[in-house]
């Protein structure tokens, strides 16, 4: 399956998060899903600003690639079935076909991909203002942020409802940055620090 995606993303603080929880999402139950990152030792999803992820919720297993437009990413979706265990190899026939040939057309090497981490975030979902409402908590290599995306169909109206929404809340307006750089960011970090910074 390919499909556009629109959603407008703002990192929140711990504060924040208790504000528009309480004010949004109280009578919302979480959904946990954990994405578990894919990418080479050379890095060539992350160069080709890809990401390519295995989503495991709710007992089913989706492999994403995303890939950027100029307003929203483009989506395509395969279910899998994988063992999802860190630091392993993602075997050719592992991707779906529709994936598959993406990954060709920005020559990434198919024999390399691997399982470099993950990351599992508690979602809360409402409805609001013709768009879909998210309030995250994320867990990742000891570490844990909040974040508020809104998903919609309409990029211009999304924008200025989203914005809105922010000012109304007293939440600064902060620059996009995708759970995937918060994870290759911190995974960087760390392993600079222990002196493995050549091992990815």
């Amino acid at each position: 399956m390919k499909e556009l995606e629109i959603e407008f993303k703002n990192l929140l603080t711990g504060e924040e998060y208790g504000r528009l929880h309480e004010a949004l999402f109280k009578d919302t139950q979480p959904v946990v899903q954990t994405n578990f990152y894919i990418d080479t030792p050379e890095l060539g999803m992350k160069h080709n600003r890809l990401l390519l992820r295995i989503r495991d919720a709710g007992g089913k297993q989706v492999m994403t690639l995303k890939e950027p437009t100029e307003k929203g990413v483009m989506e395509y979706h395969g279910e899998v079935e994988s063992d999802l265990n860190f630091d392993r190899n993602i075997r050719m026939d592992e991707v779906p076909e529709l994936i598959r040939g993406e990954l060709e057309r920005f020559n990434i090497d198919m024999t390399q991909l691997k399982i470099y981490g993950a990351l599992s975030t508690e979602r809360r979902e409402v409805s609001y203002k013709d768009g879909l409402l998210v309030l995250d908590k994320n867990s990742y290599l000891d570490t844990e942020d909040f974040e508020l995306e809104f998903e919609v169909d309409n990029y211009d109206k999304g924008e200025t409802h989203f914005l809105n929404l922010l000012e109304e809340y007293r939440i600064d307006r902060r620059k996009e940055v995708t759970k995937v750089e918060r994870f290759y960011n911190k995974l960087q970090d760390i392993r600079s620090g222990d002196n493995y910074a050549n091992t990815i």
